[in-house]
């Protein structure tokens, strides 16, 4: 019977053609939606990135002001009086020069809001001249710390005691420490508030990040450490861009610019869900149509199999029924489609095909009948004429023997001669063959030697045609070991197992030729019915007319010297008594 794997079934191809033109489209569908949502994400992360871009230009240009008014401070005459001609001005000049300078230091002060204090170290005069604190003796510490380091580009801003500097000096020809040094004091709160305009958003906020120091627009006390968790979840700080960090359990949206003049960073983050909130409807309309296009290939499977595939399979299953031998199947129906047309068709055929198997089953079965009848009465007792010579014989020199002989002579042929059934069991074939060989060993006790084995149990109710084994037998005894003076030696053996049985004569006799032996081997492989019935081939025929075509007749050499035959029994499935 040959099986309907799933992947050869209609329904399966059915399906799969479908899914083959729907899945192309939700990939397309899903292509766009990504595109989409990147093209979303590229903009919002684009106009971050610009705003952010902007402060940082908006603040390095305020700085460059500021460092405009500081460079220009450095030629202010009052100041290199002050720092060169000192030794030559009395105390009221030199308190004139230092107050005019410190006006021109808040007026640098004033002119920005990052600038929170303006601050001249002279050097020479040992003072400094603040714009919010007046005239002092010189910080001298902060003379010595806040110098511009080599190599330093840009706006030069130094971080010192956590506040930021601008600082520029004036050099002293080959002196090793400048005569004066302006530092501006940037003003951190109005960093902070600059930044604040930023914070859109609930748990937003926005950082500068200098080498050394952190100005966050939030007051938090654990500012810092949430700060360095954005810092170290990034991965490129150098770029501007924008990634997506996940900080105590939360989604942020971090976008960074950096400025190489200023050498700071700017930092904005702020929740995520704020800034997806423009693509929810895209994720919104993604599922639904994966939603609607699942719906429509279970809705399509169920149809299909609905209508296709459970009538389909009901066609199926009925043909395997009668593949099977159940002809007695029938499929019962109400529709009036396609199917319902193959359902009654179907159920036309089994019918015409019961009688028919009935008509054809019938006639052979009686041809069969009529052909074991003729095959057996076929079978020539010559051993009648044989067996009453030897009677007369064992009464003439009064032979002790002759009871016995003439017992088994009368039960060989009782079973003989009587039709009361057509098969008998192998056991008592197997006993009619052993009668045999008794009167076969007091006709020739001195010459010959017979062995008998013993038949598989699980054999020996097995119902087979009568007269199969003893005419083997008898065939070996009249053309293979009767001529022998002494050693004449007959085997009868048994070998089976759950699907066959083969029951093995063999003889010691050495008449019979090669060419002898190859056309008795052809004889029994000739299918043709006008071919004349000997012994031997009267069995191979009712052996197979009863047990089929694998069954039969096997001739061949014996290694013992004489010919070999093998009757073979091979059980078809189901078959258990014949």
């Amino acid at each position: 019977m040959v099986k309907l794997k799933f992947q050869n079934s209609i329904f399966s191809r059915l399906v799969i053609t479908f899914l083959i033109i729907i899945i192309p489209l939700y990939c397309l569908e899903i292509y766009i939606y990504n595109s989409a949502l990147r093209t979303v994400k590229s903009e919002i992360s684009k106009s971050t990135v610009a705003q952010a871009s902007f402060y940082l230009e908006s603040l390095e240009k305020e700085i460059e002001r500021i460092k405009i008014l500081q460079y220009d401070c450095l030629n202010d005459e009052q100041l290199n009086k002050l720092a060169i001609r000192w030794k030559i001005m009395n105390e009221y000049e030199i308190s004139q020069t230092l107050l005019q300078l410190k006006q021109r230091l808040v007026a640098i002060k004033n002119s920005s809001i990052y600038a929170s204090d303006v601050n001249v170290h002279i050097l020479p005069i040992e003072k400094t001249v603040s714009s919010n604190s007046g005239v002092d003796d010189i910080h001298i510490n902060e003379y010595n710390d806040i110098f511009v380091p080599i190599g330093l580009k840009g706006a030069q801003i130094i971080n010192y005691n956590d506040k930021l500097y601008l600082s520029t000096f004036q050099k002293s020809g080959g002196a090793a420490r400048p005569l004066f040094i302006i530092d501006i004091e940037l003003n951190q709160n109005a960093l902070k508030q600059a930044l604040a305009q930023f914070n859109t958003y609930t748990g937003s906020g926005s950082v500068l990040i200098t080498p050394k120091n952190i100005i966050a627009n939030k007051s938090e006390e654990d500012n810092t450490k949430f700060i360095q968790q954005i810092l170290l979840s990034m991965k490129q700080k150098d770029n501007d861009g924008t990634v997506f960090a996940s900080i105590e359990d939360k989604d942020y949206y971090v976008v960074h610019s950096n400025s190489s003049y200023l050498n700071m960073s700017l930092l904005r983050y702020f929740p995520q869900e704020y800034i997806l909130k423009p693509i929810v409807n895209f994720k919104i309309w993604a599922w639904v149509f994966s939603v609607a296009a699942i719906l429509i290939i279970i809705i399509y499977s169920l149809s299909t199999y609905k209508f296709m595939h459970q009538p389909l399979n009901e066609l199926v299953k009925s043909f395997r029924k009668v593949e099977n031998g159940d002809l007695k199947v029938s499929i019962n129906h109400d529709s009036n489609n396609e199917f319902g047309y193959l359902y009654k068709c179907f159920n036309d055929m089994v019918k015409n095909l019961n009688m028919l198997i009935d008509q054809v089953y019938n006639q052979k079965i009686l041809m069969q009948k009529a052909e074991l009848k003729h095959l057996q009465s076929q079978i020539n007792p010559h051993f009648l004429y044989n067996s009453f010579f030897m009677i007369n014989t064992m009464a003439r020199i009064g032979d002790e023997n002759l009871v016995p002989f003439t017992k088994h002579l009368g039960e060989y042929f009782r079973f003989v001669t009587r039709n009361s059934m057509d098969n008998i069991s192998l056991e008592e074939e197997i006993n009619h063959a052993k009668v045999y060989t008794e009167i076969q060993l007091m006709r020739f006790s001195k010459r010959i030697q017979i062995h008998f084995g013993e038949c598989p149990n699980m054999y020996k109710d097995l119902k087979v045609p009568r007269l199969i084994l003893q005419p083997i037998i008898e065939n070996a005894f009249e053309h293979g070991i009767e001529k022998k003076k002494n050693s004449g030696l007959l085997l009868v053996n048994f070998e089976g197992n759950e699907r066959e049985l083969r029951i093995i004569v063999e003889d010691n006799g050495c008449d019979i030729t090669d060419d002898e032996l190859e056309n008795l081997q052809n004889l029994l492989e000739n299918n043709e019915q006008e071919v004349e019935t000997t012994g031997t081939l009267n069995i191979h025929r009712r052996i197979r007319l009863v047990f089929g075509e694998d069954s039969g007749l096997i001739i061949s050499r014996s290694v013992i010297g004489g010919l070999k035959a093998v009757l073979k029994i091979v059980l078809q499935k189901g078959v258990e008594n014949v």
